[in-house]
């Protein structure tokens, strides 16, 4: 087993799989354990740190539950591992091997990194030890006494480490990506004038010297304000440096990287190593809200699968849960995590190997080889569609890219798929077979349908039970999710015996949608919940008010269904609309059929095509499948039928549109 300490507790099995350990206090008496692994820990000691002042009527006992809980725990996740737990006189140890926490996995490698004299290998040892980290040490136990003591030293170590690999990848010629992570550093330790020095190195090294005087002057000012002291000589000297453009500053050349064990054939330049370290994922602005169980199985699914795909309509939430999945990865990817972008590729002109591009620009932004060359990325004709061929020019940029990464083991992040679908599919697969290191996880309103594949659909949020008593909506994730928005735009506003009904039904009608819901809670300060609820028969005349930020695509709810159905065929389009308008949104495969009668020539393959881009939902049962449309989906496609018909008047006269 494998246990956890750097950021809150986790232990896992040998195979990567998480084991639950139930109860808080069963939880606190392991990361006591930990603090001392492999030895062992009196009992009046795990009794005062669990209980304190007010200590169980019998305290032994209790605490001997409490291992037994713990011993539970580990063997019912790994037969044999209740073992772990010793009872020693004077108390209880964990007999495990101290390399299997990673703490001590993290202060080996920062050893090891000392001890090296080589700057690749000190890097990428830093970087190693860095990825152990999940957050804050014992970050679910810092307010314990005994592990407030051991959290601060492994803490201050873990910046110890950031300035020493901040240095590390500046001797290797890495300034131009470490102004974006430092600044994030610098703003969490304001105060730390190492960090403050990489900083103003990379900027300064990056051409931004500008930049660079101008942080130097905010952290005097600080310095000065908070603490009453001026910078010390290390940063002062430095700043004089930047001022006169000290040649000893100037950027050095990063050094060739050790040669390639596997090189391409002869006349196929490799493209330049995709970073070896770091990653480029954006911090969580807001919490996720009703996914936990979600997040879990994503994390468990990423353990075993090198191609994930998270699929489910536009809104649903997809980016979120696989950036939060992301972030903390299990195995952790010793190459990086990479969110690789794909909303802004044109789908007219797109191929493997723009593609293939694309990421390499995003692995390594300062190569000289990000965009394939002339020739490369020919738009060969697809045989069959017309369109670009998806597989052309894999001998450019894509053979490129499946060289550079051969010995890599990252985790690419390919958002907003669907669009490219083909193309990207082409490369997953090609880089699959070419990497065996790398690592997928994919968001796409339709699968990509190749072998490696794991496919796993984003549910909307659950939504209040209509049978339910009002008080018991606070329970609901889609609720939650309202709730938490609506008090942050409308501060006033609170879920309350008199708002709890009006709330449930947005979230009904709004079918437990992310982005429609945090749309809908941006209205509640000019329009109150109980006005909302009352105008949601036509969501798309009252979720107009966009938000500022993030895809244009996603600033409101028509837009995001906009996207959805500009991917789709004619024939698509055209039973999307007589699905939306027929019934209550609920068919069989024959009342399908009956709807578009005479306008769509195969039901069956179109409906799967809805099915595929997760615009209806199926269910199978005795008598057949049966096909849903989400309320949003219908509403929207009532709009469209509306333009349909004042472009086409006889469009309101087909078969379906009774």
């Amino acid at each position: 087993m494998r246990f956890g300490v750097l950021g809150p507790l986790a232990v896992w099995t040998d195979d990567g799989t998480r084991v639950p350990i139930p109860e808080a206090k069963v939880r606190a008496l392991l990361a006591d354990l930990l603090t001392q692994p492999g030895r062992p820990v009196p009992a009046d000691r795990l009794i005062d740190d669990l209980w304190g002042t007010r200590p169980p009527r019998n305290p032994t006992a209790t605490l001997h539950t409490r291992i037994s809980q713990l011993r539970r725990a580990l063997d019912t996740a790994e037969p044999g591992a209740r073992h772990l737990v010793v009872r020693q006189p004077p108390g209880y140890l964990l007999a495990i091997d101290p390399d299997t926490v990673d703490a001590t996995r993290f202060r080996a490698l920062l050893d090891q990194a000392r001890d090296t004299g080589d700057p690749h290998t000190r890097a990428t040892l830093l970087t190693d030890a860095l990825r152990l980290w999940r957050g804050p040490a014992y970050a679910d136990h810092a307010d314990h006494d005994f592990a407030r003591p051991v959290a601060a030293r492994l803490d201050e170590e873990h910046v110890t480490a950031q300035e020493h690999e901040a240095q590390a990848r500046l001797d290797l010629g890495e300034h131009h990506l470490l102004p974006g992570e430092l600044a994030d550093l610098v703003a969490r330790h304001p105060l730390c004038e190492r960090l403050h020095a990489a900083h103003l190195r990379a900027l300064y090294q990056a051409g931004r010297q500008s930049e660079a005087l101008t942080a130097y002057t905010r952290l005097r000012e600080r310095l000065a304000e908070e603490l009453g002291v001026d910078p010390g000589p290390e940063l002062t000297a430095l700043h004089r440096a930047i001022l006169h453009q000290d040649p000893a500053l100037r950027a050095v050349t990063a050094p060739t990287a050790p040669p390639h064990p596997n090189p391409p054939p002869t006349g196929h330049a490799p493209a330049p190593a995709p970073a070896a370290t770091g990653g480029n994922l954006p911090a969580a602005v807001t919490p996720l809200i009703g996914r936990a169980e979600a997040l879990t199985r994503v994390r468990d699914l990423l353990t075993t699968a090198r191609l994930l795909t998270l699929v489910g309509p536009g809104g649903v939430g997809k980016t979120a849960l696989a950036l939060a999945a992301a972030r903390d990865p299990h195995p952790a990817p010793t190459d990086g995590t990479w969110l690789v972008d794909l909303a802004d590729l044109d789908p007219g002109t797109t191929t493997a190997d723009t593609v293939a591009a694309h990421i390499a620009a995003t692995l390594h932004p300062t190569g000289t080889d990000a965009h394939p060359p002339s020739g490369a990325g020919e738009h060969r004709p697809h045989p069959t569609t017309g369109g670009p061929d998806p597989t052309s020019g894999t001998s450019g940029a894509l053979r490129r890219l499946g060289h550079a990464l051969t010995h890599r083991h990252p985790l690419l992040l390919l958002d907003n798929c669907e669009h490219v679908i083909e193309p990207v599919a082409a490369v997953a697969e090609h880089l699959l077979h070419t990497a065996p290191g790398l690592r997928f996880l994919a968001t796409s309103q339709e699968p990509l349908a190749i072998t490696a594949e794991h496919l796993w659909a984003v549910p909307p949020l659950p939504t209040p039970d209509p049978t339910a008593p009002p008080p018991a909506v606070d329970t609901v994730p889609a609720v939650q999710l309202f709730v938490a928005r609506a008090t942050a735009a409308a501060p006033g506003f609170r879920l309350g015996p008199d708002t709890a009904v009006a709330v449930a039904t947005i979230c009904r009608r709004l079918d437990g949608l992310p982005l429609a819901l945090e749309l809908a809670a941006a209205r509640v300060r000019t329009l109150g919940v109980t006005e909302l609820a009352a105008r949601l028969d036509d969501p798309f005349a009252v979720l107009t008010t966009g938000r500022r930020g993030g895809p244009v695509r996603q600033r409101t709810l028509r837009a995001t269904l906009d996207w959805s159905w500009r991917l789709l065929a004619p024939p698509e389009q055209t039973l999307l609309r007589r699905l939306a308008t027929t019934g209550d949104g609920r068919h069989t495969l024959a009342s399908a059929e009956h709807a578009a009668a005479g306008e769509v020539h195969d039901v069956p393959h179109t409906l799967a095509r809805l099915v595929d881009r997760c615009l209806v939902t199926m269910t199978d049962g005795p008598d057949g499948p049966r096909y849903r449309l989400t309320e949003t989906v219908r509403a929207y496609g009532r709009h469209r039928l509306t333009e349909a018909t004042a472009t086409h008047p006889r469009a309101a006269a087909a078969p379906g549109g009774r």
